[in-house]
């Protein structure tokens, strides 16, 4: 009896061994969507002001653009304004995105242009369009709720020598986007993406996104850096955080559609 009493207690104390090293591996405990939950969570703020510089680079040819991001988060989304500072042709041209966390709802997008003296409001096939002739999409530049995809989880590996998850995302609305799926790296040890691939409508890779440039600033993992390259022309644009601050007062009425001609 104290033989069979034993075992028993041996084979209770080797499956419980079993379980906890089971659901301490990731690629058990998370699946896809709680990947892409753990990234949405990095960015506490309610709040984020920044300066940056986008640098188009096309065969010979480069656009600098120098231009402002303010954002900030209401409890059923957020709103977005981009207003370009430099070079003079582009002065004053101004994006305001509000996206929301209903995805039935659609996102709303207006651009002004100073030349034309109006706002113009971008309709889904303007969302898909290229983003002041960079290798960003207008939908690019604005808010992806967790829940606008479905998630699969295909694993871990290192990339750059950074262990990652990797996780595909596929819209659940495909007509509102341009791509297929994206394929998304995302850092272990601060929940941030490495890279994302782009796949376009015929699962062909139309574009890579790298991240890099991290800092913790006020408390929050940033990349500072990112690098949008077009395979198919050789093109890429460059996007840089020059200064960042968190949690500042932003007023409302500055993501306002009469605002923009401000």
């Amino acid at each position: 009896m104290k033989g069979i009493f034993t075992c028993k207690k041996y084979f209770f104390y080797c499956l419980c061994l079993f379980v906890s090293t089971v659901w301490a591996t990731d690629g058990y405990a998370l699946n896809g969507r709680d990947i892409a939950l753990k990234v949405e969570q990095v960015d506490v703020s309610s709040t984020s002001s920044m300066t940056t510089i986008m640098l188009v680079t096309r065969g010979n040819q480069q656009l600098l653009r120098h231009m402002t991001i303010r954002k900030k988060k209401y409890p059923d989304g957020e709103k977005q304004l981009i207003r370009f500072l430099e070079p003079s042709d582009v002065r004053d041209t101004a994006y305001l995105t509000w996206t929301y966390k209903d995805i039935r709802k659609d996102d709303d997008m207006w651009i002004f242009m100073p030349a034309e003296a109006m706002v113009r409001r971008l309709s889904g096939g303007g969302k898909k369009g290229s983003f002041m002739r960079s290798d960003y999409a207008n939908e690019d530049m604005s808010k992806r709720e967790v829940d606008e995809d479905t998630y699969t989880y295909l694993g871990d590996e290192k990339l750059g020598g950074i262990d990652c998850h990797v996780i595909e995302a596929a819209p659940v609305l495909p007509d509102k986007t341009n791509y297929l799926k994206r394929r998304i790296w995302v850092r272990k040890d601060i929940s941030l993406p490495a890279k994302i691939d782009y796949y376009d409508k015929s699962a062909n890779q139309a574009k890579e996104l790298v991240f890099g440039g991290y800092k913790e600033i006020q408390g929050i993992w940033t990349s500072t850096r990112q690098r949008m390259r077009t395979p198919a022309s050789g093109s890429e644009t460059l996007m840089e955080i020059r200064e960042i601050d968190y949690n500042r007062e932003l007023a409302d009425d500055i993501f306002q559609q009469q605002d923009l001609k401000r």
